[in-house]
């Protein structure tokens, strides 16, 4: 038993690792990023509740430790919030993603698209409250949302692109490991 936890503990620990530093390597380039991939495959390989827990710490390492400085509070809980849908997305999403046919990895797409808006989404909100103010959020939104289109949609194309390719080899590897069918 004692076994069990203290491997998973260190999993979890590895997969948080991995976040951050595929965080900070790609830091450079706007909305290009590896985190949620990440993130997905700790949800996919440890499960829901664990991968939930993966992706709140993932992202609020990453921003603690970031060299600009951690991220305004409103800002850093939406994405501490999107990274935890994330882990809970790969939990729950995972074992329900065939890799082996075309529909799968279309699915697969569809899955890193769709967390990624929700994550963009939770984030663009908490950016207009922080940069508008409590009394100008309402009607600046939408100009904040507006400003921001460009690089959100180049974040969910990246990420449904990146999953369509990372995430079926990463399942047939994870399948491998947990000693199950390969395909």
């Amino acid at each position: 038993m004692a076994h069990r936890r203290e491997r998973t503990v260190i999993l979890a620990a590895l997969f948080i690792a991995l976040s951050v530093a595929l965080g900070f390597l790609l830091a450079g380039i706007p909305n290009v990023e590896l985190m949620t991939l990440t993130v997905f495959m700790a949800g996919v390989f440890c499960g829901a509740r664990l991968g939930s827990a993966i992706g709140g710490l993932s992202s609020l390492f990453f921003s603690l430790l970031n060299q600009f400085g951690p991220a305004p509070a409103p800002l850093l809980a939406a994405q501490v919030a999107g990274f935890v849908l994330i882990g809970l997305g790969g939990g729950l999403m995972g074992p329900r993603l065939s890799p082996a046919r075309a529909s799968g990895v279309a699915a697969i797409a569809a899955a890193g698209f769709a967390l990624t808006l929700v994550y963009d989404c939770l984030t663009t909100v908490a950016t207009a409250f922080v940069a508008l103010g409590a009394s100008r959020f309402i009607e600046g939104l939408w100009g904040v949302v507006v400003a921001g289109i460009g690089f959100t949609a180049l974040h969910e194309g990246v990420n449904a692109a990146v999953f369509a390719v990372a995430v079926p080899p990463l399942m047939r590897a994870v399948r491998v490991w947990q000693g199950g069918e390969a395909s």
